[in-house]
């Protein structure tokens, strides 16, 4: 038991995981839901004349209240074992007291989602899962062989049960529909991460690959391309120099220059250390050298400034490379670019060389 009352820190700020912060949200959700079904069923409970199941109904919205609370103040995990105890109660009292008809086990089943979304242990939520299948089992075979304490009218039976069908309903597809957005969303972080670069924000390598391959299938002769490999001079003095934290800089900087060249329709990527690549699709090889020599004029006016007053100045060996007549391979195209881009090196740096 004392696992459960584990505390999320800060579940709405940063040391919380995103999960336990989808969980925060979805229990505010859930247990101000139950408030409201709890409140609402005063009434009618009070009128199916049952003393006991009315107090339980009230203590109910009062622990609903309680629940919520902790949910604000980070305990997560009690707070929604507390709620699925007070609801496995008040379900299964009502189904004793008015019979199995009206439908209150439905609650039981509907819990057994919400306990596997809660961030219990897993061998809680097994248990409390065995739990209320025991439960629902004791009272099918108990209200068939014992008569309701209170006998509901024909007509206030159905419209109970519909009450029961509607709220479960809601409840789950509330549960159905936070969870799938949840992880849908979690799959388009999961996609962003397997194809952009976490330093620079701009395409990996993987990324790159595929979709310049793409893209070079797409183009024949009459609709040209080229391919610009580019890295940084002397970019391991800014390590050895500075430190590490400063050649991260120093490629956040260049990746940002270089984007306010490139076009929106350009594919831009880190495919190495201080390696950079830019695909141009639909591009003359004179739009394409223009583009390269831009890149080493912006890249150029790039400069380090650190706190002892020093500075370094950026600057960039260009490689560049067009396809051959009907040339379909991207290795291909990559392999001359990176040529160009040596022969730039060879030449002095900072230079734009081209195989066009």
């Amino acid at each position: 038991m004392k696992k459960i009352v584990i505390q999320t820190n800060d579940p709405y700020g940063e040391n919380g995981t995103d999960n336990d912060r989808k969980f925060v949200v979805f229990c505010t959700n859930l247990f101000t839901f139950s408030l409201i079904a709890h409140v609402l069923l005063i009434p009618v409970f009070s009128f199916l004349g049952n003393p006991l199941i009315l107090t339980l109904d009230l203590a109910a919205a009062a622990l609903d209240l309680f629940c919520l609370a902790l949910n604000r103040k980070g305990y997560v995990r009690i707070a929604s074992f507390l709620w699925v105890l007070e609801l496995s109660v008040l379900s299964s009292s009502c189904v004793l007291v008015f019979g199995w008809q009206q439908g209150h086990y439905y609650y039981l089943f509907s819990l057994i989602p919400i306990v596997f979304f809660a961030r219990w242990p897993g061998v809680l939520r097994i248990a409390v899962s065995l739990v209320l299948f025991g439960d629902t089992l004791f009272l099918y075979d108990y209200t068939h062989s014992h008569a309701p304490v209170t006998p509901l009218m024909p007509f206030m039976a159905t419209s109970m049960h519909l009450i029961n069908v509607a709220i479960n309903f809601i409840g789950l597809g509330y549960a159905s529909y936070f969870y799938r957005a949840h992880s849908e969303q979690l799959q388009q972080q999961l996609l962003r991460k397997a194809n952009t670069d976490d330093l620079t924000g701009i395409h990996n390598r993987r990324s790159f690959e595929c979709r310049a391959q793409v893209q070079l299938e797409q183009t024949d002769h009459q609709n040209e391309c080229a391919l610009i490999y580019f890295d940084l001079d002397h970019f391991k003095r800014i390590n050895d120099s500075y430190g590490h934290a400063a050649g991260d800089r120093a490629l956040k900087m260049v990746a940002n220059a270089c984007r306010r060249v490139l076009r929106k329709e350009d594919l831009f990527a880190r495919i190495g250390g201080e390696e950079f690549a830019v695909f141009l699709a639909h591009t003359s090889r004179d739009e394409a050298i223009s583009i390269a020599e831009r890149l080493r004029m912006q890249i150029e006016s790039c400069c380090l400034t650190f706190q002892d007053g020093k500075r370094f100045f950026l600057s960039a060996s260009i490689g560049l490379a067009s396809p051959r007549l009907n040339e379909k391979r991207l290795d291909h195209l990559m392999a001359n670019s990176d040529l160009a881009l040596y022969q730039a090196k060879r030449d002095g740096r900072n230079r734009v060389v081209s195989f066009i």
